[in-house]
């Protein structure tokens, strides 16, 4: 499913937010299927935007989306949806709708209703994937905004998000989406901040709680449960919900990546692997997070060159800068592991190998003793 095509000039720029978004949720939401797999929407968006050519994804059907600017009779842009068989050419359906913020919550019920109707016409409305409404367009309007991924990579932009998902919820206190997603910020929060205070993990679970209160079938909760009850090292507890979100959602390519880091926590590395190259098939074009647990997996398995290759993907490789700095250190490359290293502590002077062992979840002893070692050979300081 395509993020819009649009006539860059007569579209406003929030209008264009707003569909490429609304999109990407709508997306989203038909992962639950167990009928069809859904390319991830870090993807698509690449291939829109020209990053990468339509030939490397395998897909049946591809969704197209135009966003049209406004015209007479109608007061806003229109979104037109085409869904085409990708063997054939052939166009199997189309439809327009109104882009307009006081709607977006019914564009989004007919906008996933008409992918299940079209594609997979044999799943029964009640097992669509949708999420609940809260009846209030701009609550939905703050959920989107906060949803715009490729900002979520340091402490600023979390803080952003969480600004727009807190309006979306004090305009809707049960709007299940915008209570997950803050839960996700709060876990990424404390991971940026590297501090020995687990708050934010607290809050993060409990934000998930309440939304599992509202929805007990919502995959994007339980996931976040499993997010927060990681690093608050109930590992056996975070990959049952892992595993009940999976249930829900089995070909949701974030999920699988999750299962591969707890996976990793639990030194069950072989099993991760498979994991996280599902998740690479389904998102192949993906986001940094799949590369840093990719690169984890690779480094538990003692693969450091696979490893490295996985890391050095990432756009942002932030707090992996450490793993890269270790895996280069065990390769023996001990010019790149000190570029690494100075890299990652001139973005966290604070960071010491004690730290680490500190904060994270522990798998068995061996692992822990092989990751410290490879921190200690790159050259991280012991202790402050």
């Amino acid at each position: 499913m395509l993020p819009p095509l649009e006539q860059a000039s007569l579209v406003d720029p929030q209008d264009r937010e707003l569909a490429r978004s609304l999109v990407a949720d709508a997306t989203l939401s038909l992962c639950r299927s167990r009928l069809y797999e859904i390319i991830a929407p870090f993807t698509a968006f690449q291939l829109a935007d020209g990053l990468a050519a339509y030939d490397m994804i395998p897909a049946d059907y591809v969704v197209l989306t135009t966003l049209v600017p406004s015209r007479q009779p109608l007061r806003h842009p229109v979104l037109s949806v085409e869904v085409v068989a990708t063997a054939s050419g052939k166009q199997l359906y189309q439809s327009e709708v109104e882009l307009h913020a006081d709607t977006l919550l019914g564009v989004h019920s007919s906008f996933c209703r008409m992918l299940v109707d079209r594609i997979c016409g044999q799943i029964a409305a009640e097992e669509t994937a949708r999420f609940r409404r809260t009846g209030s367009a701009s609550a939905y309007v703050h959920y989107l905004m906060a949803m715009k991924r490729n900002e979520r990579s340091d402490l600023t932009s979390l803080q952003r998000a969480q600004k727009s998902l807190e309006r979306s919820l004090r305009l809707s206190p049960d709007f299940v989406p915008a209570l997950s997603q803050l839960a996700r910020t709060k876990t990424l929060e404390w991971l940026e901040r590297g501090s020995t205070d687990r708050a934010l993990l607290h809050e993060a679970r409990h934000l998930a709680q309440r939304a599992i209160a509202y929805e007990p079938k919502d995959s994007a909760s339980l996931r976040e449960i499993g997010h927060a009850t990681l690093y608050l090292r109930d590992l056996d507890l975070a990959l049952s919900n892992y595993e009940a979100a999976q249930d829900l959602a089995p070909n949701h390519a974030d999920l699988l990546a999750d299962q591969a880091d707890v996976l990793t926590h639990l030194s069950r590395h072989d099993e991760a692997e498979l994991k996280i190259e599902r998740a690479f098939s389904l998102n192949p074009l993906a986001p940094d997070d799949y590369y840093w647990i990719g690169g984890a997996v690779s480094f538990f398995r003692g693969d450091y060159s696979q490893a490295l290759e996985r890391l050095t993907t990432m756009r942002s490789p932030g707090l992996a800068l450490r793993l890269m700095a270790a895996s280069a250190a065990m390769l023996g490359d001990h010019d790149r592991a000190r570029s690494y290293r100075q890299a990652a502590l001139e973005r966290d002077p604070s960071f010491t190998v004690g730290k680490w062992a500190s904060l994270y979840p522990e798998p068995d002893k061996a692992d822990t003793a092989h990751y410290l070692n490879a921190l200690r050979l790159a050259g991280f300081p012991a202790a402050p």
